[in-house]
Protein backbone atom coordinates (compact mmCIF):
# COMPACT_ATOMS: atom_id res chain seq x y z
CA UNK A 1 0.00 0.00 0.00
CA UNK A 2 1.94 3.03 -0.97
CA UNK A 3 0.70 5.69 1.40
CA UNK A 4 -2.54 6.12 3.61
CA UNK A 5 -6.06 5.37 1.68
CA UNK A 6 -8.67 7.76 3.41
CA UNK A 7 -10.98 5.46 2.16
CA UNK A 8 -9.46 3.15 5.34
CA UNK A 9 -10.47 6.26 7.58
CA UNK A 10 -13.74 5.77 7.21
CA UNK A 11 -15.66 3.68 9.49
CA UNK A 12 -18.59 1.01 8.38
CA UNK A 13 -21.39 1.71 11.29
CA UNK A 14 -20.55 -1.38 13.54
CA UNK A 15 -17.85 0.58 14.51
CA UNK A 16 -19.16 4.48 14.03
CA UNK A 17 -17.76 6.60 17.43
CA UNK A 18 -15.18 4.37 17.87
CA UNK A 19 -11.30 5.12 17.07
CA UNK A 20 -10.30 2.24 15.02
CA UNK A 21 -6.76 1.89 14.19
CA UNK A 22 -4.45 -1.19 12.32
CA UNK A 23 -1.92 -2.18 13.52
CA UNK A 24 1.26 -4.00 12.53
CA UNK A 25 4.69 -4.80 14.19
CA UNK A 26 7.91 -5.75 12.13
CA UNK A 27 10.46 -7.59 15.09
CA UNK A 28 13.81 -9.46 15.28
CA UNK A 29 12.15 -12.73 14.96
CA UNK A 30 8.23 -14.98 16.40
CA UNK A 31 9.13 -15.42 20.06
CA UNK A 32 8.20 -12.12 22.24
CA UNK A 33 10.03 -13.79 25.01
CA UNK A 34 13.57 -13.42 23.20
CA UNK A 35 12.80 -11.24 20.57
CA UNK A 36 11.85 -7.68 19.94
CA UNK A 37 10.41 -4.43 18.34
CA UNK A 38 12.01 -2.82 15.15
CA UNK A 39 8.89 -1.33 13.77
CA UNK A 40 5.32 -0.02 14.76
CA UNK A 41 2.78 1.25 13.43
CA UNK A 42 -0.79 2.49 14.33
CA UNK A 43 -2.79 3.76 11.28
CA UNK A 44 -6.59 4.86 11.00
CA UNK A 45 -8.67 7.37 12.39
CA UNK A 46 -10.46 9.33 16.16
CA UNK A 47 -13.57 8.86 16.18
CA UNK A 48 -14.45 11.87 14.51
CA UNK A 49 -12.61 10.43 11.25
CA UNK A 50 -9.61 12.35 11.52
CA UNK A 51 -6.74 10.37 10.60
CA UNK A 52 -4.37 9.32 12.87
CA UNK A 53 -0.61 7.99 12.37
CA UNK A 54 2.05 6.81 14.83
CA UNK A 55 4.81 5.07 13.44
CA UNK A 56 8.67 4.74 13.98
CA UNK A 57 11.82 2.27 13.58
CA UNK A 58 12.64 1.25 17.20
CA UNK A 59 16.36 0.15 18.30
CA UNK A 60 15.75 -3.72 19.73
CA UNK A 61 18.83 -3.62 21.83
CA UNK A 62 19.86 -6.83 20.24
CA UNK A 63 21.37 -7.54 16.57
CA UNK A 64 18.61 -8.21 14.14
CA UNK A 65 18.77 -11.92 12.56
CA UNK A 66 19.79 -11.52 8.50
CA UNK A 67 16.78 -13.83 8.00
CA UNK A 68 14.27 -11.44 9.66
CA UNK A 69 16.13 -8.26 7.84
CA UNK A 70 15.24 -10.60 4.69
CA UNK A 71 11.86 -10.19 5.45
CA UNK A 72 11.08 -6.68 6.15
CA UNK A 73 14.11 -4.85 4.88
CA UNK A 74 15.81 -3.62 8.55
CA UNK A 75 18.81 -4.23 9.35
CA UNK A 76 20.69 -3.14 13.25
CA UNK A 77 22.29 0.11 11.35
CA UNK A 78 19.17 1.16 9.93
CA UNK A 79 17.95 1.21 14.08
CA UNK A 80 21.35 2.00 15.96
CA UNK A 81 20.15 5.96 16.12
CA UNK A 82 16.68 5.26 17.02
CA UNK A 83 15.09 4.84 20.82
CA UNK A 84 14.16 1.49 22.28
CA UNK A 85 10.28 0.73 22.59
CA UNK A 86 10.39 2.73 26.16
CA UNK A 87 10.81 5.62 24.71
CA UNK A 88 7.57 5.24 22.89
CA UNK A 89 5.31 3.60 25.33
CA UNK A 90 3.58 6.62 26.43
CA UNK A 91 2.61 7.58 23.15
CA UNK A 92 1.55 4.32 21.74
CA UNK A 93 -0.69 3.51 25.05
CA UNK A 94 -2.48 7.27 25.09
CA UNK A 95 -3.15 6.27 20.94
CA UNK A 96 -3.90 2.38 21.51
CA UNK A 97 -6.04 2.77 25.08
CA UNK A 98 -9.72 2.61 24.67
CA UNK A 99 -9.86 1.90 20.75
CA UNK A 100 -10.26 -0.61 18.09
CA UNK A 101 -7.33 -2.25 16.97
CA UNK A 102 -7.38 -4.42 14.13
CA UNK A 103 -4.87 -6.24 12.18
CA UNK A 104 -3.49 -9.53 10.82
CA UNK A 105 -2.77 -12.32 13.03
CA UNK A 106 -2.60 -9.47 15.83
CA UNK A 107 -4.01 -11.33 18.72
CA UNK A 108 -1.54 -14.17 19.06
CA UNK A 109 1.72 -12.07 17.20
CA UNK A 110 1.49 -8.14 17.58
CA UNK A 111 -0.28 -7.75 20.88
CA UNK A 112 1.48 -10.68 22.45
CA UNK A 113 4.81 -8.50 21.43
CA UNK A 114 3.08 -5.22 22.90
CA UNK A 115 2.07 -6.71 26.08
CA UNK A 116 5.74 -8.56 26.82
CA UNK A 117 7.35 -5.15 25.90
CA UNK A 118 5.27 -3.01 28.02
CA UNK A 119 5.80 -5.87 30.89
CA UNK A 120 10.02 -5.63 30.27
CA UNK A 121 9.57 -1.76 30.73
CA UNK A 122 7.17 -1.88 33.92
CA UNK A 123 4.31 -0.36 32.29
CA UNK A 124 0.84 -1.97 31.74
CA UNK A 125 0.05 -2.22 28.25
CA UNK A 126 -2.83 0.07 26.60
CA UNK A 127 -6.47 -1.24 27.10
CA UNK A 128 -8.16 -0.98 23.92
CA UNK A 129 -11.37 -1.39 23.84
CA UNK A 130 -11.19 -4.27 21.21
CA UNK A 131 -9.17 -6.12 19.52
CA UNK A 132 -10.17 -7.53 15.39
CA UNK A 133 -8.04 -10.19 14.06
CA UNK A 134 -8.86 -10.16 10.50
CA UNK A 135 -6.82 -14.12 10.14
CA UNK A 136 -9.46 -15.04 13.01
CA UNK A 137 -12.09 -13.25 10.51
CA UNK A 138 -10.82 -15.23 7.29
CA UNK A 139 -10.81 -18.31 9.18
CA UNK A 140 -14.34 -17.60 10.27
CA UNK A 141 -15.58 -17.05 6.67
CA UNK A 142 -14.00 -20.07 5.42
CA UNK A 143 -12.68 -17.68 2.79
CA UNK A 144 -10.33 -19.66 0.41
CA UNK A 145 -6.82 -20.49 1.28
CA UNK A 146 -3.72 -19.12 1.25
CA UNK A 147 -5.09 -16.17 4.45
CA UNK A 148 -1.50 -14.88 4.03
CA UNK A 149 -2.43 -10.66 4.05
CA UNK A 150 -0.67 -10.50 0.66
CA UNK A 151 -3.02 -12.99 -0.49
CA UNK A 152 -6.15 -11.82 0.86
CA UNK A 153 -5.48 -7.95 -0.11
CA UNK A 154 -5.04 -9.20 -3.63
CA UNK A 155 -8.18 -11.38 -3.47
CA UNK A 156 -10.02 -8.27 -2.59
CA UNK A 157 -8.15 -5.77 -4.95
CA UNK A 158 -6.13 -4.01 -1.84
CA UNK A 159 -2.81 -3.12 -3.51
CA UNK A 160 0.02 -4.18 -0.84
CA UNK A 161 3.29 -2.62 -1.65
CA UNK A 162 6.34 -2.50 0.66
CA UNK A 163 4.39 -5.80 2.43
CA UNK A 164 6.36 -6.23 5.86
CA UNK A 165 6.61 -2.55 6.21
CA UNK A 166 4.65 -2.03 9.40
CA UNK A 167 2.68 1.18 8.10
CA UNK A 168 1.47 -0.75 5.04
CA UNK A 169 0.63 -3.60 6.62
CA UNK A 170 -1.24 -1.83 9.35
CA UNK A 171 -3.14 0.36 6.66
CA UNK A 172 -3.62 -2.97 4.72
CA UNK A 173 -5.04 -4.64 7.40
CA UNK A 174 -7.74 -2.03 7.85
CA UNK A 175 -8.57 -1.73 4.27
CA UNK A 176 -8.92 -5.71 4.51
CA UNK A 177 -11.52 -5.31 7.48
CA UNK A 178 -13.48 -2.89 5.15
CA UNK A 179 -13.68 -4.83 2.25
CA UNK A 180 -15.25 -8.32 4.28
CA UNK A 181 -17.58 -5.99 5.84
CA UNK A 182 -18.87 -4.80 2.67
CA UNK A 183 -18.81 -7.98 1.15
CA UNK A 184 -20.35 -9.64 4.22
CA UNK A 185 -22.69 -6.80 5.65
CA UNK A 186 -24.84 -9.43 7.37
CA UNK A 187 -22.15 -10.35 9.81
CA UNK A 188 -21.99 -6.79 10.87
CA UNK A 189 -25.16 -5.67 11.96
CA UNK A 190 -24.55 -6.13 15.51
CA UNK A 191 -23.01 -4.21 18.38
CA UNK A 192 -18.63 -4.98 18.24
CA UNK A 193 -19.16 -7.24 21.35
CA UNK A 194 -21.72 -9.47 20.16
CA UNK A 195 -19.31 -9.58 16.55
CA UNK A 196 -16.46 -10.39 18.27
CA UNK A 197 -18.53 -12.94 20.30
CA UNK A 198 -19.43 -14.58 16.83
CA UNK A 199 -16.35 -15.07 15.64
CA UNK A 200 -14.94 -16.16 18.48
CA UNK A 201 -16.85 -19.03 19.23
Amino acid sequence: MDGPDRSACVAPRMLEGFRVLGLDLETTGFNPRFDRIVQYALVGSDADGTHLSLQSLVNPGVSIPTESTHVHGISSNDVASESDFGDHINSFREMAEGAIIVGHNVIAFDWRFIEVECARFGVEPPAPYAIIDTLILARKLRLTRPHKLGSLCERYGIRLERSHSADADAGASLLLLWRIMANNPEMFQSSVEEFLESIHQ
